[in-house]
Order: C-alpha cells, then structure tokens, then sequence
C-alpha cells in the first residue's frame, strides 16, 4: 500500500486529483479571512458610535460611552493601543478616565487618521482633551446651564392633573403644583370645573437640550369653594401675597381618600355598637394599604392596638394639639412610642382593625385637651417674610403675579 501511495505522487496523479479541491479551500479560505475582517470593522464601527465627515476633511465619532469600556470606544476611532492608553491616562488625571451610564464623547481625527481632539462629558463637566508636547493634555469646565422661564393656565374640567396635563404643564409639576397648596386646598375634594389655575417655572436645560430640573416660581389657584390662592416662591418656601407662609401646621388631610364617610359629630350611630354616642373625629374612607401621613411634625406618644380604634398611632405636636390615627392596618417602618416625624412622613397604613365596618381612618383631633372638628378649625400658619426682606418679596411678587396674568391657554416660554 505504502508503494502505491509513493507511486501515486511520484507520477503526481493524486496531486492533480487534489488541486481543484486545493483551490476551491484557498478562494473558501480568503472569503472567510475577508468577512472575518468585515465584521471586526463593523464591531469598531459600533463601538466608535456615529461618524460624520465635515468639508474641511475631519471625521468626527460621536455617542453615549452608557457604562461601555472607553478604550475600546478610542479603539473602535482608529487609536492605536499606544495612543488609547495615553488618552485614558490624561483623562484619568482629571476623574474622567472611567466611564459612567449618561456619559458622552466626541472624538476627531484628520482624514489623514492624526488625532485632533477628544471630549467627554459628565453631567455638567465637560473635559477636553488635546495634543501637546508630544502627548495629551486635559483640560476640564463647566456646562453652561441655560434658564427657560415658562407660563401655563387653565380652567379645571374634571380633575386637576388632566386639566393641567392638557395645559402642557409636566407631571413632576402637577405633582409640587399640589404640594404647594396642600395647606390650603385639598384637592380630591374641593375642585370644580370651573376652577381656574396658573403656574410660572423655570427648566435649567444645557445647550444640547439635556433637562437639568424645573422649579415652580409661582401658582395661582382660584376655586368655587376655595377662594383665590396665590404661592410665591421666596428663599425655601412658599408665601401668599402678603407675604405669609402657604405652609401650615397641619396638612388639610392625612391621606389620599376618595370620600368622607362619616363626620364629627356629638351624637351619631354606630354601625356596629348600633347605637348613638360622639364620633369625635372624621372618618376618611379608602382602599386597604392606602399610606396615612401624620399630618404635622410631632412625638409619637404611642403606637399600637386600642380597643375600639384597633391598630392607632398617637402624635403629640406641641403642648396644644394631640392627633389620633385609627384602623390602621399596620405601622410604617420606624414608628413606635419616642419617635420623632415630620409632617407628610407616612405612619400606617388604611385597615379595619377595631370596630370597623370597612376599610377607612378614623383621624381625630384635640386642643388643649378637648377634641374639636378638624375639617373646621383655622389651622396656625408656619412662618412670615421677616420685615427687611419685604422690598425684595414685593418686587419678586409683582414680577410673577404680572406673569400669571398674562399668561394665556397652553405654555408660553421666554429666555432668561
């Protein structure tokens, strides 16, 4: 057989039986070699993010690093590993060499593949890296922020968030344009179509177009059963026109409820008891699980079972008032006897624990001692403007009461 073989290539029949298949390997072997390279430029090309090519001959890498590893971005514009390693050790010096989710770059080369320059931002840093001496340096400043003043109003159909939604206010204002009236309207109960509303805000924007938050400057809400109220931004809160707090002792609900099942009352009858004795308290009613807020800042004098009130927390607030939460289902993180919490801090939850029909909270009130009616009562303000600052505020308040008035329908913006 060995002899066979030998005489098979010495008279170089076998080896023209082979060269078509030689031949067919070398073009399937090239053709490989050629899509292996193809898709390793893909992948450089992924990883350099877009590329634009300007008149003056330069190529510019643009996208968001979001976590990926820089040097393989630097990789994927053509640096050479060299190159690569010296760039990250220039950013490096200034706390940019890693990168973060959110960041972005821009790289440019020549068309001639020389590196011109490198930029990389973080939040409101933006470090630019340049040749020089043979090598890199970095240099770091700040993004501009740029100030939008904007005006929305309208008329309430339905309910306040849809109204101002379709006004072109965003949510995360709906939301503080409540907050800042939480002291003086509750809104689940006391708006009418009809109602009319107005707010002023800035949005803090870098030039290219990323939001860097919002503030409410001012809002104007004018009800049927509320009356007129007007909110100015001044320092850390928020003031009527005449320069007193929007901020109360007590918030005007401890919860978000969906109606008032029974009343304060000297004399009501007990759905369970069935019979009449005092319901010193409102009773709010709402879903199971529903948060309940202590409704001023205090010491919690007690948390825990109470005979009829079933699960209860009891805040004392200063040496005149004491609040009773009733029913609850259970007791937030935290909240036990000695403890102290702040007004709007969530205490329980809505149950039925106690002689209860259904879910709701049974919410009470006493001062100096006697329990009054809570949905009745003029609830202490915080704080006033202090008298040296009084100019400043009247100034700041003509200014922002002039713009809620001219506002029209939608959003108007202005530049600061």
């Amino acid at each position: 057989m060995d002899s066979t073989i030998s005489s098979l290539f010495k008279d170089g029949g076998a080896l023209a039986a082979a060269r078509p298949w030689l031949r067919r390997l070398t073009l399937y072997g090239s053709a490989s070699l050629i899509a292996w390279a193809a898709y390793a430029y893909y992948l450089r090309l992924c990883e350099a993010g877009s590329i634009e090519h300007d008149a003056q001959g330069v190529q510019t890498y643009t996208g968001e690093l979001g976590g990926r590893n820089l040097e393989n971005r630097l990789l994927g514009t053509g640096s050479t590993s060299k190159e690569a390693a010296a760039l990250l050790k220039s950013l490096s010096k200034t706390g940019a060499g890693r990168a973060f989710p959110g960041d972005n770059y821009e790289l440019v080369r020549s068309t001639d593949d020389r590196f011109l320059h490198l930029t990389v931002v973080r939040g409101l840093k933006r470090t630019v890296v340049t040749p020089k001496n043979g090598g890199f340096q970095a240099v770091v400043s700040d993004v501009p922020v740029l100030t939008t003043a904007r005006q929305a109003r309208g008329d309430i159909r339905g309910n306040l968030w849809l109204s101002m939604q379709n006004r072109g206010v965003p949510p995360t204002l709906i939301s503080e344009f409540a907050d800042t009236f939480q002291w003086t309207v509750d809104f689940l109960t006391e708006t009418h179509d009809g109602d009319r509303f107005a707010v002023s805000w800035t949005e803090r924007h870098t030039p290219d177009g990323r939001n860097w938050g919002r503030t409410i400057e001012a809002g104007l809400y004018d009800g049927r059963v509320t009356g007129r109220h007007v909110g100015i931004l001044f320092g850390d809160g928020y003031y009527d026109e005449k320069g007193h707090s929007l901020a109360r002792m007590f918030l005007r609900a401890p919860l978000n409820y969906r109606r008032i099942s029974s009343y304060f009352s000297s004399n009501r009858y007990h759905p369970i008891l069935r019979r009449y004795r005092p319901h010193h308290g409102t009773d709010y009613a709402a879903p199971y699980g529903t948060p309940v807020s202590a409704v001023g800042a205090g010491l919690v004098a007690g948390a825990g079972y109470k005979g009829g009130l079933g699960n209860a927390v009891e805040i004392r607030h200063n040496s005149n008032y004491v609040t009773v939460y009733g029913h609850l289902k259970g007791f937030a993180k935290g909240v036990r006897a000695g403890t102290r919490v702040r007004q709007g801090q969530v205490i329980g939850y809505v149950g039925a624990t106690g002689l209860a029909s259904g879910p709701h909270l049974h919410f009470q009130i006493s001062r100096n001692g006697q329990w009054i009616n809570f949905l009745s009562i003029k609830v202490p303000q915080a704080t006033s403007v202090p008298a040296k600052s009084m100019p400043s505020f009247q100034a700041n308040r003509d200014r922002q009461v002039r713009l809620l008035g001219e506002t029209g329908s939608g959003v108007r913006a202005s530049a600061r």
